[in-house]
């Protein structure tokens, strides 16, 4: 039995989605989506495949790795093997050794929600539990209710690099609220184009909320896994002139909406413990929060 570890190069990185894809099931436990490397590809497909590390046993991928920060890997293990202690111990040996190129010594954060075993493993060697995140899920199998999406009255669009600054405005607004000035509008455009034109184009939905008097409200950007598995909703976001207004919810619903018409089957979600609103929002668009679950760090 051999375990490889590699980085990819660009011309790979759909091969790892299709292989991260196959792992998306209903009993998502919150693990590493094709839709995060998705998102992070706002980068661009080089550094991306840079900030990729994949596991091969015996030739078959076994676990990837998304370098979100040089700190802080989030990884996918093969549900048919996350319980194996061999294919734990191997990789823990390569998490824990600056010189596999994984991550330097000193403090590092592990999300390996799902993998047992490799855990299981990290504990042993002095890991502890980070803070709590929560996954959430809204099953798409069965009609869904948009009641709260018409009661706010929007119009939802989706969208393509030609509307990139209005969908990066509402972003900003949401996630940073402060100013939006033309040099960083410039690069987050250049950014975001990159990223819908990119190697995970085909399996995204980007989406704006227009209120009634057509202002911009909400945004979303919904990722698909394939036919019959979970879609991921990241990010989402309400501008911070229009809280208050049912919008996260409805952007929400929009997106769950857009998943199921692509196959999906249920939208999930990882929200942060402590993000009371954020947590809320899934709740009230019929999300169903599982067991929270807990990154390992070591300091």
């Amino acid at each position: 039995m051999t375990m490889m570890l590699r980085t990819p190069v660009a011309a790979d990185l759909t091969r790892v989605a299709s292989d991260l894809a196959r792992w998306q099931s209903d009993e998502w436990p919150g693990f590493l989506h094709p839709g995060d490397l998705g998102w992070h590809s706002l980068v661009g497909a080089e550094r991306t495949a840079a900030d990729v590390r994949v596991w091969a046993y015996d030739g078959k991928t076994v676990a990837i790795g998304l370098l979100d920060e040089p700190d802080l890997l989030r990884m996918a293990v093969d549900p048919s093997v996350s319980d194996d202690e061999s294919v734990a111990a191997h990789i823990r040996r390569d998490l824990e050794d600056p010189e596999q190129g994984v991550l330097a010594a000193g403090e590092a954060v592990i999300e390996a929600r799902g993998a047992h075993a490799l855990q299981d493993s990290l504990r042993t060697e002095g890991w502890v539990d980070d803070e709590p995140w929560t996954p959430l899920q809204l099953r798409l199998d069965e009609p869904l209710n948009v009641e709260r999406l018409k009661r706010a009255a929007v119009r939802v669009a989706s969208v393509g690099p030609d509307e990139a600054a209005t969908w990066i405005a509402v972003h900003w607004s949401a996630f940073r609220a402060t100013p939006l000035d033309d040099e960083t509008r410039a690069r987050f455009m250049q950014r975001w184009t990159t990223m819908a034109t990119g190697p995970f184009a085909d399996l995204a939905q980007h989406l704006i909320a227009f209120d009634s008097d057509e202002a911009p409200v909400a945004v979303t950007s919904v990722w698909a896994a394939g036919p019959g598995r979970p879609g991921l909703i990241e990010p989402m976001g309400v501008h911070k002139d229009h809280h208050g207004r049912g919008y996260g919810v409805a952007i929400t619903l929009a997106g769950a909406r857009a998943l199921q018409q692509a196959g999906s089957s249920s939208a999930v979600v990882v929200a942060e413990g402590s993000n009371d609103g954020a947590l809320a929002t899934y709740v009230a668009a019929g999300f169903v929060p599982s067991t929270p679950v807990t990154d390992l760090s070591r300091a």
